[in-house]
């Protein structure tokens, strides 16, 4: 007869062997090892003008909006007016540095590289401002850029609908 701490010492090692048997044939340490590539770098380059192009739309609609609302003739004075007008174009270009910032980030950069690309985008972004767009095919965004242009879009119309409000 064995002893018991024998008998304990095996199971535990069949149990850790399956385990590992299990982990190693599920691919998780080959996918935590290597990475997975989920889109060539070209069709990333197509999802990322595109979100770009929708959040420069987003934010020209929005920015249009108020900037209509400041010209008319307001019951309010002017100084108020251009206070409240100057603080929600404030607030949406702060939120599409901010939606900038998070589709860099998901696309893979660091937090200094999407900082930096945010500013070249947001820079970018203005060269077009006025111009016209250039016609594109229709892309289907990907499930988390379409997140950050929708959330985008949502709370770009809440701060131009607030400021309208309050105009």
């Amino acid at each position: 007869m064995l002893p018991i701490g024998v008998v304990v010492r095996t199971v535990l090692a069949v149990v850790g062997l399956a385990v590992v048997i299990v982990i190693a044939a599920s691919g998780v340490v080959g996918r935590a090892a290597g990475g997975i590539t989920v889109a060539e770098p070209s069709e990333v380059g197509i999802q990322r003008a595109a979100a770009e192009r929708d959040l420069g739309r987003g934010y020209e609609q929005a920015t249009d909006q108020v900037k209509k609302a400041r010209a008319l003739h307001l019951a309010i004075s002017a100084k108020q007016a251009d206070a409240i007008a100057n603080k929600a174009l404030a607030d949406l270009l702060t939120l599409r540095h901010s939606a900038l910032i998070s589709l860099a980030q998901t696309l893979g950069s660091a937090a200094d590289a999407a900082e930096a690309y945010a500013t070249s985008t947001e820079l970018a972004l203005e060269g077009k401002a006025g111009g016209a767009q250039p016609s594109v095919a229709p892309v289907l965004l990907a499930p988390r850029l379409y997140a950050i242009v929708s959330r985008f879009n949502d709370l770009a119309t809440r701060i131009s609908d607030q400021a309208t409000t309050e105009l």
